[in-house]
């Protein structure tokens, strides 16, 4: 009777205590809170929850020990909660003790799958440099993104499963330490079928891999939702191979990260839900399109480095032009794996057009270009025409392309979504519009796509017509760069205004009933790769008005009615046909559906899996070097290229960096990550028994001496210091053994790097070692080519003029 009095005595007091720390947390009275909770642990000590409070109001008073002691004490009681684990990470960081914190935070996202801050903590931590179990935090990141597709059903499956581990584990330890591990395998494979985990099975399937990298894609989700045209091919070609059944190869998604210079996974679940979503609204605060874009950067930034099969073939149907360290590790790729490298070129815009694309655009696609013929092992494109420019382009800048090297997809696909639709009716009354009594022109707004000439045409239509007799122009689609004439021109005339309409963000169903309802489409683009807009017409049964330019006759055929590019009064005599003379566009319509055969896009798919598997065989290796050959005598500048045009003489210092030293060009140079950067140089058999000078141009610290050294092979060829922000020629003698295998590695390692993000308030978080601004080789005697460099060097105040691409 004594001790249930004394129990009876504490549970009534302990309560009143917990309240009153309750309340002095609520008013931040943490030195009150503190007291309050440790008075009511007296009575209750079996109550974790309470040691956890104890702990966060002892750290908020700044009583780091005490806090740990209180975290510590619940985590014994209770070891699998997930608010403790967190409040430890806390803790952790305000210690510094980093690793510590990303254990905790990963703990905390282990027992509770639904919450995002203990991932996002992590990438932050990793962001900083903090080491990070890759393999353990890539799985969580997964079993988050399945949670969110899944639902609180699997979570409340995981959780009881894991409280299963947890009861049984003190007695499995007791009798055999092997028996935990083995139900830990267990409950991880039935997590792992269930979607749980985000596990994925891991064997090695028979035939070529294909691994899409769907970089460009998973960048334009970070900031958008509703897919344009490349970003359309990608989603359905992509989409339909994954689900399909069967099939001869095996394929994979990955993503290579600018942040991280590697390519990691994207899981073929979260994938398919990130695209099935882009296509039902443009609205990128949706909770639920949201979480799957944090779910896919969480999985991205976190999981180990993608790891390909031999011989693999890496395809690229978006771009890349704009990631300045992508060939970099296509060639470590190709070492490492023995990758076959694929891109599908869409256009050649920027070098066949330029006057249509911003000056950073052009210089970023003419690098691009440097690099991609010294890389690809075929290619995909999307029209003869395209293929046509591709031919070109690698002319001029000395590269032969044999035509069986190239194979044209065409994009004739069917874009119709059977599964998703809006009544019409509620799609014209959302957008003012009455069936038949508009024109839609389906486009990005940019000066390419030439929606000048079609305001003029409009103009044009109204001073000869009555203007109520005038159809409408709905221009459906972002803006674009070098645009401001369409809108300057659109807002000085408030005619033109009442028959024009610009239109962004508009969903799939809802751009179905917009074709649907038109009257005809028009195309007026002066340069295309293919013309999606003008297939996605032929699908709704609808007449086009197209350009004769670049591929758009391929892409229109017999269906579509053309004007001569630039050609204003032909395109305006065009338009008022099929705009006032109804039996004739109901003719063109009437041929459309009775003739118009779009292809499924599991066709097209197949089409690009056959055409790979006819190219290569599993298991095989790339055959392309590691390493290429240098012109001798010529300077290499490892630099951004600033180039707006291309020519034959071109070549890119690019091309000659090896490994995962090398942080990407900037417009200056080439920083080299703290550990170095390699330098791969392949000569030809008949110069190999000449010794060589190799001239290398580096730049030290922002504001400490740092000691550099170079390398030939591995032995020290060189080493000094740098002064803070020295420029400093280095000339290294190569004797004829360094090359005696036709390959020269050469290191060049710096003590010390800068960290960028204290002077850019962490928009750049490189740590850069040595810097390095280009080299020259040359054989030893060749005095013209070593005077050439010496008068460059003083003429043009370091700058290299006649030998800078």
């Amino acid at each position: 009777m004594e001790l249930l009095a004394k129990s009876l005595f504490k549970k009534s007091n302990a309560t009143p205590l917990i309240k009153a720390g309750d309340a002095a947390r609520d008013a931040q009275n943490w030195l009150g809170a503190a007291e309050a909770y440790g008075k009511a642990l007296k009575i209750k000590p079996e109550r974790a929850d309470i040691w956890v409070q104890l702990g966060h109001a002892r750290k908020e008073a700044g009583d780091l020990i005490g806090a740990e002691q209180a975290y510590l004490q619940s985590l014994k009681l209770e070891p699998r909660v997930y608010d403790t684990h967190v409040q430890m990470g806390h803790l952790r960081r305000l210690e510094k003790r980093l690793p510590e914190a990303v254990k905790h935070y990963l703990d905390a996202a282990e027992i509770d799958p639904s919450q995002r801050y203990p991932l996002e903590a992590v990438m932050e931590l990793s962001s900083q440099g903090v080491d990070v179990d890759a393999e353990r935090a890539g799985r969580l990141a997964k079993r988050w993104g399945s949670f969110l597709m899944n639902g609180n059903d699997h979570a409340s499956i995981s959780a009881q499963l894991d409280a299963a581990i947890a009861r049984l584990e003190p007695s499995l330890r007791a009798d055999n330490s092997a028996s935990i591990q083995a139900l830990s395998d267990s409950i991880r494979s039935i997590e792992a079928k269930l979607g749980l985990r985000g596990d994925d099975p891991k064997h090695t399937p028979d035939g070529l891999q294909i691994v899409f990298d769907v970089s460009d894609l998973v960048g334009f989700f970070s900031n958008a939702r509703l897919p344009t045209g490349i970003q359309r091919v990608q989603i359905e070609v992509i989409s339909n191979l994954l689900t399909r059944e069967g099939g001869e190869s095996s394929v994979a998604v990955c993503t290579f990260s600018k942040d991280r210079d590697l390519w990691s996974e994207v899981p073929s679940d979260i994938f398919l839900r990130l695209c099935q979503l882009s296509l039902e609204s443009g609205d990128v605060a949706d909770e639920k399109w949201s979480g799957m874009v944090r779910s896919l950067r969480a999985v991205t930034e976190l999981s180990p480095e993608f790891q390909f099969q031999e011989g693999a073939c890496l395809v690229n149907l978006g771009t890349s032009w704009w990631l300045q360290n992508y060939f970099l590790h296509v060639r470590r790729a190709k070492e490492l794996y023995g990758v076959r490298y694929v891109p599908f070129v869409h256009d050649m815009i920027p070098v066949m057009t330029p006057e249509h694309c911003v000056k950073e655009l052009t210089q970023d696609f003419i690098s691009w270009a440097l690099g991609v013929f010294a890389h690809a092992d075929h290619f995909l494109t999307n029209s003869e025409a395209s293929k046509r420019d591709l031919i070109t382009v690698a002319e001029q800048l000395g590269y032969e392309i044999e035509s069986q090297n190239i194979h044209v997809v065409r994009l004739d696909a069917d874009f119709r979504k059977p599964t998703i639709s809006v009544p019409t009716a509620q799609t014209l009354s959302r957008y003012g519009l009455v069936e038949g009594q508009y024109v839609l022109f389906v486009s990005t707004i940019e000066s390419r796509k030439n929606h000048l000439s079609a305001l003029k045409a409009w103009q044009d239509l109204m001073r000869r017509r009555a203007a109520a007799d005038v159809l409408k122009l709905i221009c459906v689609g972002n803006r674009g760069w070098l645009n401001d004439a369409v809108f300057s021109k659109l807002d000085a005339d408030k005619d033109l205004q009442s028959k024009v309409m610009i239109v962004s963000g508009v969903s799939d169903p809802d751009l179905a009933n917009l074709y649907k309802a038109s009257a005809f489409t028009l195309y007026p683009s002066t340069y295309e790769g293919w013309g999606l807009p003008v297939t996605e017409s032929f699908c709704y049964g609808k007449a086009a008005l197209l350009s004769d330019s670049s591929s758009l006759p391929e892409a229109g055929g017999d269906f579509a009615d053309y004007f001569r590019v630039g050609d204003q009064a032909e395109f305006i005599q065009k338009l008022e046909r099929l705009m006032f003379d109804l039996p004739y566009r109901r003719q063109r319509e009437q041929n459309i559906i009775s003739n118009f055969q779009p292809r499924p896009w599991r066709e097209l798919g197949g089409e690009i899996e056959q055409c790979l598997l006819m190219w290569f065989s599993a298991g095989e290796r790339d055959t392309l070097p590691a390493s290429h050959v240098p012109t001798l005598g010529r300077y290499y500048p490892l630099n951004r290229t600033e180039a707006l045009a291309i020519h034959r003489a071109m070549e890119s210092g690019e091309r000659f960096r090896s490994g995962t030293g090398w942080w990407f060009p900037d417009d200056w140079g080439n920083w080299t990550k703290p550990e170095g950067g390699l330098l791969k140089l392949r000569f030809e058999p008949d110069s190999i028994d000449k010794p060589k000078r190799l001239y290398i141009r580096l730049l030290g610290l922002s504001a400490h001496h740092q000691p550099y050294r170079i390398a030939l092979g591995g032995a020290t060829a060189e080493e000094g210091v740098l002064a803070p922000q020295q420029k400093l020629w280095c000339v290294v003698n190569v004797p004829v053994n360094a090359q005696a295998s036709g390959e020269l590695v050469v290191g060049l390692h710096g003590g010390g790097y800068d960290d960028f993000a204290s002077a850019t308030n962490g928009r750049d978080t490189r740590k850069g070692g040595l810097g390095v601004f280009g080299f020259m080789i040359c054989d030893a005697d060749d005095l013209l080519s070593r005077s050439n460099l010496m008068e460059a060097i003083a003429l043009g105040g370091g700058r290299l003029p006649g030998l800078d691409n």
